[in-house]
């Protein structure tokens, strides 16, 4: 016998404010971090797939923030891992070898992203860096090859929306 859930959360008609207020906070630290890599990387690093990663982060941050992958030690930590692992395999597969794998065996590309936000899944939960977004930027950073605007754009978002998320974190509660 299942249960229908709801359309709405309960906690939204106690909690309404507390919803848009939060979800407006992580919205402005949204538009802080992209803007940061607008200025910062011409928008290149933007267009890149980590966006979506970076954009789930904002959700954790905000909706669950005080779940242990909101925790600054996750968020920060979950994405470097991610940066250390992959961009060895993105420069990797940028070398002519690494091209002529990549094209002439598509399984490789599948093999080579599989492994790369495996490893990363692995590390986050070995060291207590746990943070699901962060394993989209492993897949991004494979996808779309390495460069330090990247990378930049990557660790000034995650900073940006730690730092707010930080700095309003008396005003937030839980809405997950």
């Amino acid at each position: 016998m299942s249960t229908r859930q709801p359309l709405f959360d309960a906690k939204i008609h106690r909690n309404l404010k507390r919803y848009l207020l939060q979800v407006s906070i992580a919205t402005l630290a949204l538009f802080a971090a992209l803007l940061a890599e607008e200025i910062m990387a011409g928008g290149a690093a933007a267009r890149a797939v980590v966006v979506a990663a970076i954009a789930s982060t904002a959700f954790v941050l905000f909706i669950s923030p005080f779940s242990d992958s909101a925790d600054p030690r996750h968020a920060i930590g979950g994405h470097l891992i991610a940066v250390l692992v992959t961009g060895p395999l993105a420069v990797m597969a940028e070398t002519s070898v690494g091209v002529n794998w990549i094209a002439g065996i598509p399984a490789i590309f599948a093999l080579y992203a599989a492994l790369g936000v495996g490893v990363t899944m692995f590390l986050m939960a070995a060291t207590n860096t746990e943070h699901p977004p962060a394993a989209g930027t492993a897949l991004a950073i494979v996808a779309h090859g390495f460069s330090w605007d990247l990378v930049l754009f990557i660790g000034t978002a995650v900073l940006i929306l730690v730092a707010i998320q930080r700095a309003s974190r008396s005003r937030l509660i839980d809405l997950y």
